[in-house]
């Protein structure tokens, strides 16, 4: 039941940084939060994240033609979307009244819970257009390993044992194959986003250019043309990669590195990209207050939505 997949580490050479694009971004804020993340946009232009409300509780978020649903999974103390694919299925994490993590499904207005067996904790990180699920588990040593849940199984994704002390998969392309996460390696607890072509590959690592002398990089999201986002932080320690450094959001496009921020923004993250190349995400703003952004690249500006 349980494929264990990629037991190597290869360092992607893809090193060229091309200059950053210019988008027009849209603000993206639940009315009355006070906070809000957007997660994934679809092909259809739905969008999901998360946001908190003035009580201090996490609900998940749909946004579909300019209406906001909240999405809560049934008696959780916090639920967050991650993901959402072209035909409406959302997918994410969520805590129940003991604190527990567990991941869910939502599909057709009806949820599913989703539990790697045997794990501590389950965490839903993505859902693609076939179905296949990705996400992390924690093992009975809270170790950090990464899974795909496909056609009812579960495939654990981990790279290899002496190298790697944590690994997630947030993304996997729609052949079920290809994915993008980050990993921690042992040598020197860095993070590295990574890219893993196909069962039994070894994992390409992806570390944007000029991060400082820690590197911190998260591959977040693939989409169908191999368009890879995420973030990473210029740091030069481990606290500042894990807990104190700026965010910064980036994409790989064929070959490329592409740095994106949002203006007057202190932090940006790029959570995903869709296929139209529109991409999403979250900053803070000079008061610490975290917004989801749309951002269309001004040459496509005619689809923008505000």
């Amino acid at each position: 039941m349980f494929q264990t997949t990629g037991v190597s580490l290869l360092l992607l050479c893809l090193t060229a940084l091309s200059a950053a694009e210019d988008y027009d971004f849209a603000r993206v804020d639940v009315p009355g939060a006070t906070s809000t993340i957007v997660n994934t946009i679809n092909a259809r232009g739905d969008i999901v994240g998360n946001f908190t409300d003035v009580d201090g509780t996490g609900h998940g978020f749909l946004l579909r033609q300019g209406v906001f649903s909240v999405i809560d999974f049934p008696g959780a103390s916090f639920t967050a979307a991650r993901s959402i694919n072209a035909r409406g299925d959302i997918a994410g994490r969520f805590s129940d009244a003991n604190g527990n993590q567990h991941g869910y499904v939502l599909r057709d207005d009806h949820f599913t819970k989703i539990d790697y067996p045997g794990a501590s904790a389950t965490v839903v990180r993505g859902i693609n257009n076939a179905g296949d699920i990705s996400g992390n588990y924690l093992d009975s040593t809270g170790l950090e390993i990464g899974f795909i849940f496909q056609d009812g199984r579960f495939q654990k994704v981990q790279a290899a044992q002496s190298n790697a002390c944590s690994t997630d998969v947030w993304m996997v392309q729609d052949n079920g194959r290809t994915a993008v996460g980050d990993l921690c390696k042992n040598s020197d607890s860095t993070l590295y986003g990574y890219l893993r072509r196909q069962p039994g590959s070894g994992f390409q690592l992806i570390s944007f250019p000029n991060t400082g002398s820690f590197p911190c990089t998260s591959s977040r999201y693939i989409n169908e043309k191999g368009d890879i986002s995420g973030i990473y932080v210029i740091a030069n320690s481990e606290d500042e990669c894990y807990n104190s450094g700026s965010l910064r959001g980036f994409l790989l496009r064929q070959g490329k590195y592409i740095a994106i921020d949002v203006p007057g923004a202190t932090d940006t993250a790029v959570t995903a990209v869709n296929d139209d190349g529109v991409i999403v995400g979250f900053y803070y703003d000079e008061q610490g207050v975290s917004h989801g952004f749309k951002g269309v690249r001004k040459d496509r500006s005619s689809m923008l939505v505000r």
